[in-house]
């Protein structure tokens, strides 16, 4: 009993002392500004971007600044029941696994093994019978293990956060495909509305002709007009059914084109900041991700360079052990109990250990790369689409009085037509321009809309 105590003793002293060093921290990766400054080491930030004012210059809650709870019921829809979003939750599930099981190989394992064989037709068993209690604990003395599970731990934070920015994604593809359809349709009014002006363009026309003040070719022409403008219209009908269909695969739901949609296009009148701060860079999610994907790459580097070292584990064992045949020595006599440790040193493995540092270093150097990139495609987002939303909304004013001066030429026009003045073409070249510059008003207020979703998700903004 007094070697028993003695041993366990030691046992318990040899534990804490590996505790201590299970404890030792791992060699950590840099920063985000630590990437950063490696991310532009090759420019200089602009002014814009060095400015440490209002970071939240487009807040969050985006999908509200549009006020359209049908829209919103649709978004949180896709959230629940879009294909990728699901495999994207599978994934962080399969991470969150691996996390696991790299915690698990840090901590002690136990086992307990149980045996009983007794005599069968007068056939001895093996005649060892018994039950044994065993433990054995692998001591990170060089932090292989704990890179590993930091590893894993920067892997599911990376999933996370491209689950978040799939989100947004899936949102903003939402978005945009129902003010697209709305536009659609309101450019098949439109085109309606031509419709019927063109049938009275011809019956005025064909009245000219019938007594005498007009031509044929007038009649043609404003037949042909109306014939073109009903082909366009079905194509706008077509169009229109193919993004409500799209917009149901979005939902999840079977491609009917029977989703209804609020045809108008919201106003959006809020100002939109000349620069943004460089801190933005930390709200997008895939950003983010590719940091955590270089965390993930240094820390199996760590791992890699501590797998060439020796590897440390201890066991323990406490059993009892009886036998039909045998007669068990008094120096097993039960209990049964062992403390001991395993030393294995790698000498030599063809080069494997040192080829895989090498391939874990490569890996890291892409990451570091694939950083750099995000973060310069980020910064290229952010600044095409400030460009193309203060574009669009000098377009617009230009458009408004565009469409303006058609109309009252138009009006003019009609008139020079109903007295003779001018023939049909004058009058068809006259409706068409009116036609497209309302159709290009139709336009550019849905370009207005899709750049505001565009800069929101440039700017990784949450929904």
């Amino acid at each position: 009993m007094k070697n028993l105590n003695t041993n366990i003793f030691k046992f318990l002293l040899i534990f804490s002392g590996l505790c201590i060093i299970q404890s030792c921290a791992v060699k950590q990766p840099g920063t985000s500004e630590d990437l950063q400054e490696e991310a532009f080491a090759n420019f200089i930030l602009p002014s814009t971007w060095q400015n440490s004012a209002d970071t939240l210059a487009v807040k969050d809650n985006w999908l509200s600044t549009f006020n359209h709870p049908v829209l919103d019921s649709m978004v949180n829809e896709a959230l629940v029941y879009n294909p990728d979003l699901r495999i994207s939750s599978a994934r962080i599930e399969e991470a969150n696994g691996y996390l696991q099981a790299a915690q698990a190989a840090l901590r002690p394992a136990f086992s307990i093994l149980g045996r009983e064989s007794t005599k069968l037709g007068g056939t001895f068993g093996n005649g060892l019978n018994g039950a044994l209690f065993a433990t054995s604990w692998e001591i990170d003395i060089w932090g292989k293990l704990r890179s590993a599970r930091s590893a894993e731990e920067a892997n599911l934070e990376a999933m996370k956060s491209e689950q978040s920015f799939a989100r947004l994604s899936i949102a903003a593809h939402v978005t945009r495909t129902y003010f697209l359809a709305s536009k659609t349709y309101l450019q098949m009014q439109l085109a309606q509305q031509m419709i019927e002006l063109s049938e009275k363009m011809k019956t005025i026309s064909q009245n000219r002709f019938d007594i005498g003040i007009g031509t044929q070719i007038d009649v043609e022409m404003a037949n042909a007009n109306l014939n073109s403008l009903k082909d366009a219209n079905r194509q706008l009908k077509l169009a229109y059914a193919n993004q409500l269909r799209a917009l149901e695969l979005l939902l999840g739901r079977y491609p009917s084109a029977d989703i209804e949609v609020k045809n108008e296009l919201v106003e959006l009148n809020a100002e939109i900041p000349a620069g943004i701060p460089l801190q933005i860079l930390e709200r997008r999610p895939d950003v983010l991700a590719s940091q955590q994907r270089y965390n993930a790459a240094f820390y199996r580097v760590g791992e890699a360079e501590a797998a060439k070292l020796p590897q440390l584990s201890l066991t323990a064992s406490l059993g009892v052990l009886d036998s039909q045949i045998f007669q068990l020595s008094d120096e097993f006599s039960n209990p049964i109990r062992s403390i001991g440790g395993e030393l294995v040193a790698p000498i030599y493995q063809g080069g494997a250990l040192k080829a895989n540092v090498a391939i874990r270093t490569a890996q890291q150097k892409q990451a570091l790369e694939n950083y750099n990139r995000t973060v310069l495609n980020a910064m290229a987002d952010v600044e095409n689409t400030l460009d193309a939303v203060q574009t669009v909304g000098e377009r617009e004013i230009f458009i408004k009085q565009s469409v303006e001066s058609n109309q009252i030429a138009f009006e003019l026009e009609q008139v020079r037509f109903k007295v003779g003045l001018v023939d049909m073409r004058n009058l068809i070249d006259q409706q068409m321009d009116l036609y497209k510059s309302e159709t290009d008003l139709l336009n550019i207020k849905g370009e207005k809309i899709i750049q505001r979703i565009n800069l929101y998700m440039a700017l990784g903004g949450n929904m």
